[in-house]
């Protein structure tokens, strides 16, 4: 078994989950099988909490498995999927108007998320309802094409998300995030569960440069990145022939 990746683990971009969903489906498609992708998520779930006891969420799993923008509804019953369905342009410019910067340092996830599962009282979980809701908010001014609007929530969650645990930020990275405002990002936030890895920030083409020359002071590298709509993507090979043929896992 052979790994390869663009981004080291622990940094937040939902490299386990992606790994764990690249593995069921490659032994899947060796052994005959056929999984849905919504069936190669639950299995790669199944691995990394249930087997591995990982004290995480279905969202890394699931967007690896299906790709594209979607918008998760976690219920008891299972995982509702819909796509969020925007314009071509608006698509393309949300795109160029998100930057992810790399902050060099790596954090264990399971220990930020477990100390948030410890520290679940009243503050934290008003702040989970809190994101629900902007959630929401996001997909409507999506929509609607106001892309500003979504990096000014942005910034709403990233405050809100702070609340939750005194692991997700530190005085560094809140330097950092005040360093990007003040150079023209609308919003951004800590990916994964914080405390390190990648910021991703929302800002106006016409800021980024300053953005970027900000960030570049402290360190922070720019990581280029797009979105992706394919999910899992196998390919066969025949060593003898060196013949490669490319696969997909069928729609749900």
């Amino acid at each position: 078994l052979f790994l390869a990746s663009e981004v080291p683990p622990g940094t937040g971009l939902g490299s386990s989950s992606a790994m764990a969903v690249a593995l069921v489906s490659a032994l899947a498609a060796y052994t005959g099988q056929t999984f849905t992708p919504t069936g190669a998520a639950e299995l790669a779930c199944s691995l990394e909490i249930e087997r591995l006891r990982m004290p995480i969420g279905k969202q890394d799993q699931y967007a690896s498995a299906i790709g594209g923008l979607n918008i998760f509804e976690f219920r008891g019953e299972g995982v509702q999927v819909r796509p969020l369905a925007l314009p071509a342009d608006v698509v393309s410019s949300l795109s160029a108007r998100l930057l992810l910067f790399a902050s060099g340092q790596t954090r264990n996830s399971a220990d930020i998320l477990g100390r948030i599962n410890m520290e679940k009282q009243s503050k934290a979980l008003e702040a989970l309802h809190r994101i629900k809701a902007l959630a929401g908010e996001m997909c409507t001014v999506l929509r609607s094409g106001d892309l500003d609007q979504f990096g000014h929530l942005l910034d709403v969650a990233w405050h809100e998300k702070k609340r939750m645990s005194g692991g997700i930020s530190t005085r560094v990275i809140d330097q950092w995030y005040d360093a990007a405002r003040q150079a023209g990002a609308l919003g951004g936030k800590v990916t994964g569960a914080g405390g390190g890895g990648f910021l991703l920030f929302y800002c106006p083409q016409e800021r980024q440069d300053a953005l970027r020359k900000t960030l570049a002071q402290f360190g922070l590298e720019e990581m280029p990145f797009n979105f992706d709509f394919v999910g899992p993507q196998l390919s066969t090979r025949s060593w003898s022939s060196g013949f490669s043929m490319p696969l997909t896992l069928p729609r749900d």
